[in-house]
């Protein structure tokens, strides 16, 4: 079992206990289809995401004003955001995400360790339009029923983005109710980050279906962009170079015309 995974799921569960995740008031919220928006993309789909923290690379930008940067990342041409929203690892909150909502009109990803309808029920309220669930945390520790878990996001109106690592996972992915895959340039096991990944993984299967499938993590520079869209992936997912770079808006949209 990866510690870092362990980690963050032994985090979630005390979260959960603390009532973390209790949100008494909803927000008015039709729902935006993320999936829908990463198909239809006339450039790179780049969901670009609000990470204060990274538990591999430290303090990004621990102060960041959620709502300036997603206001910069909508201008630079993302098509989505996501939103950390898990406080211990990575600095997010579920405030972030609701005060996003509230000001921009972009499909919005919550990002945090899911193993509860807890949480599921938090992101319906909080505005999100999908939600992360990891693949790993469900085929290899006890959790609940993937399936389970997917038909309940599903019931609040919420897509479901499956991460993945290895051949197994993608195809499990691929078999279950997920409408998006994100394939996880990042093991973690050695929290090693290598774009090959997602290169060698969309060689190995046969796409079925209508899912969406991204690359997540490991993206510094256009260049990196257009050597993983040569993979059969519909979008990208990035965090930590956004959050590292002077200027937001440019580059995303550096990601976007790569």
């Amino acid at each position: 079992m990866p510690d870092l995974l362990r980690k963050l799921i032994d985090d979630a569960r005390r979260r959960i206990d603390a009532d973390y995740y209790a949100v008494l008031e909803s927000i008015e919220h039709d729902p935006i289809s993320l999936k829908r928006a990463i198909k239809s993309a006339e450039r790179n789909a780049i969901i670009a995401e609000i990470k204060p923290i990274s538990p591999t690379r430290g303090a990004l930008r621990p102060h960041i004003d959620p709502v300036k940067a997603a206001s910069q990342m909508q201008n630079g041409g993302a098509i989505a955001l996501s939103i950390l929203t898990e406080p211990d690892n990575f600095g997010g909150s579920l405030e972030n995400l609701r005060r996003v909502r509230e000001r921009v009109a972009l499909p919005l990803l919550m990002k945090d360790t899911i193993i509860h309808e807890k949480q599921i029920e938090a992101a319906r309220k909080i505005g999100a339009d999908c939600v992360l669930l990891i693949e790993m945390a469900f085929s290899q520790y006890p959790i609940a029923s993937l399936n389970r878990f997917v038909r309940n996001a599903h019931a609040q109106d919420l897509e479901v983005l499956l991460e993945v690592h290895s051949k197994d996972e993608i195809e499990r992915a691929l078999k279950s109710e997920a409408d998006i895959i994100g394939v996880s340039n990042r093991n973690l096991s050695t929290l090693e980050t290598n774009l090959d990944t997602t290169l060698r993984l969309m060689e190995k299967i046969e796409l079925q279906g209508d899912k969406a499938l991204i690359s997540v993590s490991g993206f510094e520079s256009a260049e990196d962009i257009r050597r993983v869209k040569t993979a059969r992936v519909d979008g990208f997912l990035i965090g930590s170079s956004l959050m590292l770079s002077e200027d937001i808006e440019r580059k995303t949209r550096e990601f976007v015309l790569a």
